[in-house]
């Protein structure tokens, strides 16, 4: 009996009242003492009524509440800096009575964000969905401690709010950058240049892939590209010409940048990395990543770009005895492929290009 009680009562409910419940409880007193003090049946009456609809205001607000399932929907990916959507969902489960003017509010270390969600009615049974828009200022991993839910239905004298307990992470990517499509080009046109007209005339036969803008159409593999319907290429063993391996600058500088927080140019760096690497996939490049403590091996494709969008939104500033250009995790089995560098700098970080030595890991 008393577990029952327990799982009626839960989760706790928190009581404040509004502005106008504290009007309508300090009428109420003076009413009730007035009617104590004369003895006039009238008062007494209309005390009572006061009475009932404090007592019907907490009875309706609790069954407001009762017997609701909330899903948090997270958006695919976030980037630092950019607005985006999360979705909350409530399901009515109550069988006849519906749910009207609920709030309900995501909590960060046990306190809400500025951000709501309003449902005026949620009919019993069914569900509704609506969306609040956030923005994160910062790369990395963000939790979320739980929802909170509230209404002050139905005369608005109290708000009566429970807390669930729903935690969740976001992963927030680093913020993008405007990259210049001709910076990137001019870069590596040079180092793709002496790939172009041998690099798939190099090596055996190794397998074959779909068709990317810049491939050379002597490669395409008609039969196969006639079957399925779309072209082909045939990739040979040493095909390098278009593998660009973006290395980040994760050094701790030496010295501070003046008047600035030392931490900005790196976040600027891994902007530009994150940025950079989704134009060259973009431009049908395979592209990987290496820093001093990670490598993401060169790959095409949407995910290709989560893998790269994720190692770098968890990357953080080293010692510079641990880090730097001259620690990157680079196997040596991709000496001669292309390199783009992303260098720190006081004013801006900086791009420079060169071609691997194949420094093992």
């Amino acid at each position: 009996m008393l577990s029952r009680l327990r799982r009626w009562l839960g989760p706790p409910r928190r009581f404040r009242l509004t502005r106008e419940g504290k009007w309508f409880i300090g009428a109420t007193l003076v009413l009730g003492f007035a009617a104590v003090n004369g003895g006039i049946n009238l008062l007494f009456l209309i005390f009572g009524m006061l009475l009932c609809l404090l007592l019907a205001n907490g009875v309706l607000s609790e069954a407001s509440l009762r017997h609701l399932v909330v899903t948090r929907r997270l958006p695919g990916s976030i980037h630092a800096g950019a607005p985006f959507l999360v979705g909350i969902a409530v399901r009515n489960a109550k069988k006849r009575i519906p749910t009207f003017s609920l709030e309900v509010e995501d909590m960060v270390a046990e306190k809400p964000v500025d951000r709501r969600c309003f449902y005026l009615k949620v009919p019993a049974g069914r569900e509704q969905e609506t969306a609040y828009r956030r923005t994160l200022p910062r790369r990395g991993i963000h939790r979320l401690s739980g929802l909170r839910l509230s209404t002050r239905f139905p005369f608005g004298l109290l708000r009566r709010s429970m807390d669930m307990d729903v935690p969740a992470e976001l992963l927030v990517y680093p913020a993008l950058v405007p990259v210049s499509d001709a910076l990137l080009s001019s870069g590596l046109a040079e180092l793709n240049e002496r790939h172009s007209t041998t690099r798939t005339r190099r090596g055996e036969f190794e397998s074959l892939r779909e068709f990317r803008p810049g491939d050379d159409p002597r490669d395409i593999h008609w039969r196969t590209s006639a079957r399925r319907g779309q072209h082909f290429v045939r990739q040979f063993e040493g095909n390098t010409g278009r593998v660009v391996v973006v290395t980040l600058d994760d050094a701790q500088p030496k010295e501070p940048s003046q008047g600035g927080n030392p931490a900005e140019p790196f976040e600027a760096a891994v902007s530009l990395a994150a940025s950079a690497a989704l134009v060259l996939l973009r431009q049908g490049y395979q592209v990987g990543l290496a820093t001093s403590h990670a490598f993401v091996a060169p790959g095409a494709g949407n995910i290709q770009a989560t893998h790269i969008l994720r190692s770098l939104a968890l990357a953080e500033m080293r010692p510079a005895a641990d880090a730097g250009m001259a620690n990157l995790v680079f196997p040596a089995a991709l000496r001669g492929v292309a390199i783009l560098r992303v260098l720190q700098g006081s004013q801006a970080p900086r791009l420079e290009t060169s071609r691997a030595a194949g420094k093992p890991s």
